[in-house]
């Protein structure tokens, strides 16, 4: 649900240029992995077939999930924490469903790019569903967050799958992929821990 942009060229000469922009979530080149700390979470796993990327993580955090789901669900403040996503606005809100607007950008080496998603996002028993209904940058975008309790701390579990609507080597993009991943949980145990800490 939060945003990664990762833009790549290929080839020399005009029109050979090819760009992939990938998100989540979400996200989500995002931020950085300073203030990280150590961490015994087993590291993100990425895995492609035919086009098709599947990224899923599961790491924890201090405090209640009700903190957790709280910054999760915090769509219209995902720019202070998640700062390569520049706009998130709430476009639809209802009992259990939330329309949100993301736009963001990142680089990678001397290349950016910017990303637009429309995501249908459902909220539900501490499950937070999420797909892209514009399909700008993605032929495919869909995924989830669970959020739960594990005695005095909360465990995180992240899915996404992404079909991006430009090629790029699959190697490359799926090491970016991880990359990605762990600066987007980096960022989120910071903001948790702190929302936590505060309470």
């Amino acid at each position: 649900m939060f945003l990664t942009d990762i833009s790549v060229t290929t080839g020399g000469r005009p029109g050979a240029r090819r760009y992939l922009a990938w998100t989540a979530a979400l996200v989500l080149g995002i931020g950085s992995l300073a203030g990280a700390g150590q961490t015994t979470d087993p590291a993100p796993a990425v895995r492609e077939e035919r086009g098709v990327y599947v990224v899923s993580a599961d790491f924890s955090v201090p405090g209640p999930a009700s903190v957790a789901l709280m910054v999760l669900t915090d769509y219209e403040n995902i720019p202070r924490f998640m700062p390569a996503v520049k706009t998130s606005t709430v476009t639809e809100r209802g009992d259990d469903y939330v329309v949100v607007e993301q736009e963001a950008v990142a680089t990678v080496m001397m290349f950016s790019r910017r990303i637009h998603l429309v995501l249908d996002v459902q909220e539900h028993s501490g499950t937070i569903r999420f797909s892209d209904r514009c399909g700008k940058s993605f032929e495919r975008y869909e995924g989830a967050w669970t959020v739960s309790d594990t005695g005095g701390r909360t465990t995180i579990g992240y899915r996404l799958t992404a079909k991006p609507a430009f090629d790029v080597p699959a190697f490359l993009l799926k090491r970016l992929l991880k990359r990605d991943a762990l600066q987007m949980i980096a960022q989120l145990q910071t903001e948790i821990a702190s929302r936590a800490a505060a309470r």
